[in-house]
Formats: structure tokens, C-alpha cells, sequence
């Protein structure tokens, strides 16, 4: 679809008033009630899409054909969206009463998905982050979820290698984390030459508006995983393909009207976090962040107000968060098979689900 077709398209969902729809508290019968999905996979090696309540109890489970990355849920619809891991090809939309597959999607031609998806708001276009397989080089694409998945647009991403996206409050941008990395399958080719890029995106003009490129002596750290909060702020998180000796970075924050800045990570953790950070997710308030560095068994908190460092906590190659339904907390999924609920500003860890033969993947999903 040319630009000037998918601005016109743009602008008449803004007009479209009869969109199928079902309410949250009819999906879920309680509108009180939380449920949490991610992927995941057994000790029999066999993948999983897995969604379980605030007990722990497990509330639906369906066969994937291979290891997947997020885990969304539809706005409207009773469905949850799965896709696949870099570099994948399949996107399933699954109904959560039935546990029955709604659509399955694969990347366009030539391309492969990275592992991220976004919905707009009133729940009709599903975004997803795509590399051109031959050159990494990467594109958002727009499928219309109430046109059977119909492709209705793709542009640039402003990079290479894009990761994770995030659609701003009043869903006329995209911010994309750009990784950077160029791969062939999960190899890495570029390491010497790479460069990160946060973009934001104008979604009816398809042009980048804004971007963050990291100073040269950082160019290798790759910008893979953010979460914006309801003032508009980015969270961050970064990992680093360059010496391992060298004490560089890893965490920020980024306000579009005043820059970006760097959170501090304690020195007696640094180290141990091996370079590496996984998700990156604000509480509910949008005032306290946190990220997860399973390679160090670590997740470390900070308040939004002053960008102070508040505490970590250990969990095992834990790697998922998602925001809790009350403020100040989190839920923490792990690949040693158990979840916790964590308050950092109480300290207060409570498992919630344990399961020793089941590895929960890197993402977790508050639905």
C-alpha cells in the first residue's frame, strides 16, 4: 500500500464507529479479575502459550509450534496474540473462553518477525516489528485485524534490526527500539559497526519524527526492550555486545521533551548482571520501573520522580514482568518454572506459581 493510501486508511478508522467489540468485564466475568500469559516450554521440549490467574491457576494452554516471545492481549475480543521468536514466522490469535485458534498469520515475503507486537487502541490494526531477512534491515507492519489479517501497510522502522515497539498514549506514533544487530538466523554480523536507534515514528506521515542514537563510545549497546508510561516517558533496556571488562550503561530513561538519561545500577550488582538486560516494564502508577537481567538473576527498581535506584531482587533467570493490579508491584516470571509478586518499595516477594518441569520464556504478559 503507498503512503498517501495508508494515510487515508489511518484517517477513516479514526471515523468508524461499528467495530466489533466485547467488553472486559464480559471477556472475563470480573472486571476485578487479572490473569497474566507468556510462552513457555516443558521438559519434554514441546512449547507452550500458557495464561494462569492471581492464584496461579492455570486458565488456558495451547500448543505452539515453537518457541515464541510476547504474549498481548486484543482490547476488545476475548483473544490472545502470540508470536513467534526472532527470527519467526508464525503470529497466533487465540480465543481465550474456547482455547481455539482464531487466525495465524506469517511474515511477509522475504522477512521475518523479531518477536514484538503492538494494537491500537480500539483494537482493528496489529503492528508488528519485521526484519528483511537478507539485510536485517528493519519495517513495522500493519496488518487489519478485523479484515482477516489483511496487510494495509509497511514502512521503515528507522533501523536495523528492530526489537520491541510501543504505541504512544494518543496512538499517532510508534516508538521503536531499534537493536542495531544485523544477524544471519541468530548469528550476529555487525558487532563492529553497529548502531542502535530509539525512533519515533509519525504514523499517519510514516516519517521519523524523533531519534535517539547512542554516543559513538556506546555504539554497542543495543537497544532492545522499552515500556512508555502514561506521561509519555521511555524505559529502556540495553545490552552490550562489546568488552566484557568495560562498565558501560545499561538502563535509561528517555523524555522526549528533555533527553535521555542513564539510571544507575549499583557497582557491587553491575557485573553480575553479565551485560545483559531483558524486559523492562513500569508498575501500574507509570512511577516506579523496573528491569529484569536473567543472566544475573537479578531485577532492580527505580522511582520515575528522581530516577533513584530502589532495591533488586533475586529470582533465578528471571526474566518476564509484568505490572501487578495494584500499584508499586510486579509479577515476575522466571525460566526455573516459578512466578512472584514483588512489592520493591515493601520488599515483599510471595510466590505465586511453581512449577520445576515448565520454563517461562522472556516476556509476561498482565492481561
Amino acid at each position: 500500500m503507498e503512503r498517501r493510501d495508508f494515510t487515508r486508511y489511518l484517517s477513516s478508522l479514526l471515523l468508524c464507529s461499528a467495530l466489533p467489540r466485547v467488553s472486559s468485564a464480559s471477556q472475563k466475568g470480573d472486571s476485578e479479575q487479572h490473569w497474566f500469559a507468556s510462552a513457555s516450554v516443558d521438559a519434554k521440549g514441546k512449547h507452550w502459550l500458557l495464561a494462569f490467574d492471581q492464584e496461579g491457576t492455570q486458565q488456558l494452554r495451547y500448543a505452539l509450534p515453537s518457541r515464541a516471545h510476547q504474549v498481548i492481549k486484543h482490547p476488545h475480543q476475548p483473544w490472545l496474540l502470540v508470536v513467534s521468536r526472532r527470527p519467526g514466522n508464525y503470529l497466533l490469535v487465540i480465543d481465550m473462553p474456547s482455547g481455539k485458534l482464531v487466525s495465524q498469520y506469517t511474515a511477509q515475503e522475504q522477512q521475518h518477525f523479531c518477536g514484538h507486537m503492538q494494537i491500537s487502541s480500539n483494537g482493528q490494526l496489529l503492528y508488528t516489528t519485521e526484519n528483511i531477512t537478507a539485510t536485517s534491515e528493519g519495517q513495522v507492519v500493519v496488518r487489519d485485524l478485523y479484515a482477516s489479517g489483511k496487510v494495509v501497510g509497511q514502512f521503515s522502522s528507522g533501523g536495523i534490526g528492530p526489537h520491541q515497539l510501543k504505541l504512544t498514549a494518543l496512538q499517532d506514533k510508534l516508538i521503536v527500539a531499534n537493536g542495531g544487530i544485523h544477524t544471519r538466523g541468530r548469528e550476529k554480523l555487525n558487532l563492529e559497526v553497529m548502531q542502535a536507534n530509539l525512533s519515533y515514528i509519525n504514523l499517519a506521515s510514516q516519517s521519523i519524527e524523533q531519534q535517539v542514537v547512542l554516543d559513538a563510545d556506546l555504539a554497542q549497546l543495543s537497544i532492545r526492550h522499552i515500556d512508555v508510561n502514561q506521561e509519555g516517558q521511555v524505559l529502556i533496556a540495553m545490552q552490550y555486545q562489546g568488552e566484557r571488562t568495560a562498565q558501560v550503561p545499561l538502563v535509561a530513561l528517555h523524555k522526549p521533551d528533555t533527553g535521555l538519561s542513564f539510571l544507575e545500577i549499583p557497582k557491587a550488582e553491575y557485573f553480575s548482571l553479565q551485560h545483559y538486560c531483558g524486559s523492562a516494564c513500569f508498575d501500574r502508577s507509570g512511577q516506579i520501573m523496573a528491569v529484569s537481567a536473567p543472566r544475573g538473576d537479578r531485577v532492580l527498581f527505580w522511582r520515575v520522580a528522581n530516577a533513584e535506584f530502589i532495591t533488586s531482587v533475586k529470582v533465578r533467570d528471571g526474566c518476564g514482568i509484568a505490572p501487578a493490579e495494584a500499584a508499586n508491584e510486579f509479577v515476575i516470571s522466571s525460566g526455573r518454572g516459578r512466578v512472584y509478586r514483588y512489592n520493591p518499595l515493601l520488599a515483599s516477594k510471595a510466590l505465586m506459581l511453581n512449577n520445576s518441569a515448565l520454563q517461562w520464556d522472556n516476556h509476561l504478559a498482565s492481561i
